[in-house]
């Protein structure tokens, strides 16, 4: 499995519409086949800033994901915002179990 860990800062006028974006390309990704998750989250320290957590099966199918129609639509509008920063690493998992924590 590929694990990748995307963050973004916006300018802070386009921190809605980029909230609105992500999860609009989280939804659409989480149903192509390989997408095991994708989650957006916001910093709650700095409202600018958005973590984006995918995890998929191969490769093949992250290279599917971008390029899909839907995804190229969303990196067009992306476009338009002002992204300040981004950062994306990939980490290769070999293996998944869930874990028991206490509560």
């Amino acid at each position: 499995m590929l694990l990748i860990d995307t963050t973004y800062q916006l300018a802070p006028k386009d921190v809605d519409a980029f909230r609105a974006l992500a999860l609009k390309m989280a939804s659409a990704a989480r149903k192509r086949d390989g997408c095991a998750f994708l989650k957006v989250a916001q910093s709650l320290e700095d409202s600018t800033i958005f973590h984006l957590f995918e995890g998929w099966r191969d490769w093949q199918a992250v290279e599917a994901h971008g390029a899909s129609e839907q995804f190229q639509q969303v990196l067009a509008e992306a476009g338009k915002l002002t992204i300040t920063n981004r950062t994306a690493e990939l980490y290769t998992v070999s293996e998944s179990r869930p874990l028991d924590m206490p509560s």
